[in-house]
């Protein structure tokens, strides 16, 4: 017992010291705590930055345009067949089965649309509005007009036809506004020329590049009278609850499908029925996903690591101006590696100060970043096209826990390593040569 009270009382004196000694220099020890700290909350700053950026990848992918899930046809993925469709009873008999997840049915076509002399080739996307607000909220990214997709009453227009919501870019290439005609023209599921008159009703904001410059948004009614196709959809688009496991819920709805296939003899070996998470369909932007998280680990090495060249500077000229005052205490008896320790502490209460700087600092500009975030819609009012995603004009940041965890991790160990370094010449100091 008197063995362990006096290791304490030892560990709690050198301990002590340390802290004075830390004093001694104040200057240096302030730069050293500013170089750390300074070097933790840009970390911390760049974390939540990136990790707003990687949300908003996120986002892109699944709540605006995608979904969480998609079902197609093999041949409609990989040809764009315009006859390979799932049968309207399948997608009914599977949200029968499926009631926690949402479906938003889409069909697509390529045409022309004219509007006065002006004819550029298109793609033609229709949607059930209501079912694609419970699954995306592509509707909700308007920039100007509405998003009326109904079919125009004789009272209103004197004509029977339909609205349409378009591009940004495509309005742009077009000079067309919300309220102007647009005429399409396709090759209809028939063999036939199919055309139509519609009324612009919005346009859209820039939600994904190839939409943007071609992309024309309709109601499945209207694209059924368009394309004169009554047998199915080209693709399912699939919503999730909050917070559920979307692997698990893959698993589930495949065996959905595969049990209705068999049901309703859509197993055709070279057109089955398929079903991918929106980072099976969009592999590049899962890539830059987990690009983007690694460069936060990367980037932390780095930064912390040139931070701590000023603890290995500062241990190193602590050592060098006191050869003398540790010669004294080893030859009246200290151990070697209890002044080693006590240099350890010194590192230690520096990084510990520089720690609870940093991360209080950092939490602060970070919490700044997720609530206001860098706003460039002075001169970017539409945001930025990045690798085929589109990012809104205000970059936000998010706040990830684990992530200053890691950061505060890195801290302790590239400093406190840096300055073992130096501390270790303690142990082969040899009293006689130390006080010569």
């Amino acid at each position: 017992m008197k063995t362990h009270d006096h290791f304490l009382s030892r560990i709690y004196m050198l301990f002590f010291i340390a802290w004075r000694n830390l004093w001694r220099n104040k200057a240096r020890s302030v730069l050293t705590i500013s170089a750390l700290s300074g070097g933790l909350f840009i970390l911390i700053i760049y974390a939540a930055l990136l990790e707003g950026m990687v949300k908003q990848m996120t986002e892109f992918s699944t709540n605006i345009s995608s979904g969480h899930l998609q079902i197609h046809r093999h041949l409609f993925k990989e040809d764009q067949d315009l006859y390979s469709t799932i049968p309207w009873e399948f997608i009914q008999s599977l949200e029968q089965e499926n009631q926690t997840l949402t479906f938003s049915p889409r069909l697509y076509a390529a045409g022309l649309a004219s509007s006065g002399e002006i004819s550029i080739g298109a793609m033609i996307k229709a949607i059930d509005p209501a079912k694609e607000q419970q699954v995306t909220t592509m509707l909700e990214h308007i920039r100007s007009g509405n998003t009326h997709l109904s079919k125009i009453t004789e009272e209103e227009f004197d004509f029977n036809r339909y609205y349409v919501v378009v591009g940004a870019q495509l309005a742009s290439n077009m000079k067309v506004t919300a309220g102007d005609e647009i005429v399409l023209i396709t090759q209809a599921a028939d063999g036939s020329i199919g055309n139509g008159l519609f009324v612009i009703s919005g346009i859209l904001k820039p939600i994904e590049p190839n939409f943007d410059r071609t992309g024309i948004l309709m109601s499945i009614n209207a694209y059924k009278d368009l394309m004169y196709l009554e047998s199915g959809v080209h693709e399912v688009a699939v919503g999730i609850p909050d917070n559920a496991d979307i692997t698990v819920i893959k698993q589930q709805l495949q065996q959905s499908i595969n049990t209705l296939s068999s049901t309703y003899s859509l197993n055709n070996s070279s057109d089955v029925i398929e079903l991918r998470t929106w980072r099976e369909l969009m592999p590049a932007v899962s890539d830059m996903v987990e690009v983007s998280r690694a460069a936060i680990y990367i980037l932390g090495l780095i930064m912390i690591g040139l931070a701590s060249m000023g603890m290995l500077n500062t241990v190193m000229m602590s050592i060098y101006e006191r050869k003398h005052e540790f010669g004294i205490l080893l030859s009246i008896g200290m151990g070697h590696y209890w002044l080693l320790l006590m240099v350890v502490f010194e590192s230690f209460i520096i990084t510990l100060i520089s720690v609870v700087v940093g991360t209080l600092t950092g939490i602060f500009g970070a919490v700044y970043m997720q609530n206001h975030g860098i706003d460039m819609s002075s001169y970017m009012p539409d945001g930025f096209d990045y690798a085929g995603i589109i990012f809104e004009p205000i970059w936000k940041g998010y706040i990830n826990i684990n992530d200053i965890f890691v950061s505060i991790i890195l801290t302790f160990i590239i400093s406190l390593t840096a300055s073992m370094i130096p501390s270790l010449r303690i142990t082969k100091m040899k009293p006689v040569e130390v006080l010569r």
